[in-house]
C-alpha cells in the first residue's frame, strides 16, 4: 500500500512539474507574443484585395447557383401553367411544356395550310386533329375540369366518364370552317355537302358566326403582347426601299403534338352504341334551347 500511494504520488508530481514547464513563460516572453499577435490582426488589408475576395466569392456563388437550380429546382412550365389556364384531363396525364418557336408569316409565301381548296389541304388540316371525336373525362377528374354533375354522362357499362372536347382543338375545327368559307372555298365545299355543309345555309351562317366569336374571345383572352417589327423592303418596280411589317416572330408555345396525341388516345368510338350516355336523372338541368 505504502509502495503503490508513493508511486502515485511521483506520478501526479511529475505530471504537474511537466505541465508547469510548457505552460509557464517569463513576463517578457509573453509580451512580445502577445504585441505580435497584435500587430498581426491590427494590420489593414488593402482594397484590392478586399475587391478580389469578393469577386471571387460572387464567381463562386454564381457557378454554385446555377448548379444547383439546374439540378434542385423545379421546372417553372407547371407554375406558369396554373397561372394560366383552367384544370383539365389533359394537364392531368401530359406534361405541358413551353419553347421557343419561330412564326411563319410570310405574306406571299404559302404553305400546306393556305393552298386553295383541295384534298391536300384538306389533310394538311385534318392533321391538326379538328375531327377528333369526343374524349372520355373520367369520373374523378370532372369537377376539377368545370364539369358538373348533371352534365352528359356515359353509362358505367360502356366505361362511364363525361364526353369532353378539348378546347384547343374546337379552335382550330373553328378556323378550319372559316377557311371553307372564304368566298373562294366556300363553293367547293357548299358542292361537297360533308360535315357542317349539309346543314340548310342560315345552320350554316349560325355555325360559322359562332365559330368567328369563339376565335375573337380567345384572342382577347390570350393577348399576345408581342410586337411586330418593321423591315426594309424594295419593290421590284421602286426605286427606293419602303418599310413592311415583319410577320415572322417568336413565340413561347406548348407542346401542341402531346396535346393532340392525348386527344386522339382518349377519344371516343366513332360509331357508339344506341344506349352509350346515361339518360338524364330527375333534377338534372334539361335546357329549353341551345344555350
Amino acid at each position: 500500500m505504502h509502495n503503490n500511494s508513493t508511486v502515485k504520488e511521483v506520478d501526479l508530481g511529475r505530471h504537474t512539474e511537466s505541465e508547469d514547464r510548457e505552460r509557464l513563460l517569463s513576463e517578457s516572453d509573453s509580451s512580445e507574443i502577445y504585441l505580435d499577435f497584435a500587430r498581426r490582426v491590427s494590420r489593414p488589408i488593402s482594397w484590392p484585395v478586399i475587391i478580389a475576395l469578393l469577386l471571387v466569392c460572387s464567381i463562386c456563388s454564381s457557378i454554385i447557383g446555377a448548379w444547383v437550380g439546374r439540378g434542385w429546382l423545379p421546372s417553372s412550365d407547371p407554375y406558369c401553367l396554373r397561372k394560366i389556364s383552367q384544370y383539365s384531363p389533359v394537364i392531368h396525364d401530359v406534361d405541358i411544356l413551353y419553347s421557343t418557336v419561330q412564326f411563319q408569316g410570310s405574306l406571299l409565301k404559302l404553305n400546306a395550310f393556305r393552298q386553295d381548296a383541295g384534298p391536300e389541304v384538306d389533310a394538311a388540316w385534318k392533321s391538326l386533329g379538328v375531327d377528333f371525336h369526343a374524349a372520355r373525362v373520367a369520373d374523378d377528374l370532372a369537377a376539377r375540369s368545370n364539369l358538373a354533375p348533371d352534365q352528359v354522362k356515359i353509362k358505367q357499362k360502356y366505361g362511364g366518364g363525361y364526353p369532353a372536347h378539348v378546347e384547343g382543338l374546337h379552335h382550330l375545327h373553328c378556323l378550319n370552317l372559316l377557311r371553307k368559307s372564304l368566298y373562294y372555298n366556300i363553293d367547293y365545299y357548299r358542292a361537297q355537302g360533308l360535315g357542317p355543309f349539309k346543314n340548310s345555309p342560315g345552320i350554316v351562317k349560325y355555325h360559322i358566326t359562332h365559330c368567328l366569336d369563339i376565335l375573337r374571345q380567345q384572342l382577347m383572352c390570350t393577348v399576345d403582347v408581342g410586337v411586330l417589327g418593321q423591315v426594309w423592303y424594295k419593290p421590284p418596280n421602286k426605286t427606293e426601299p419602303e418599310a413592311f411589317v415583319d410577320f415572322n416572330t417568336q413565340h413561347k408555345c406548348r407542346n401542341f403534338d402531346a396535346v393532340k396525341a392525348w386527344a386522339e388516345k382518349h377519344q371516343l368510338p366513332d360509331i357508339a352504341p344506341l344506349d352509350f350516355l346515361e339518360p338524364p336523372k330527375e333534377g338534372d338541368r334539361i335546357w329549353d334551347e341551345v344555350p
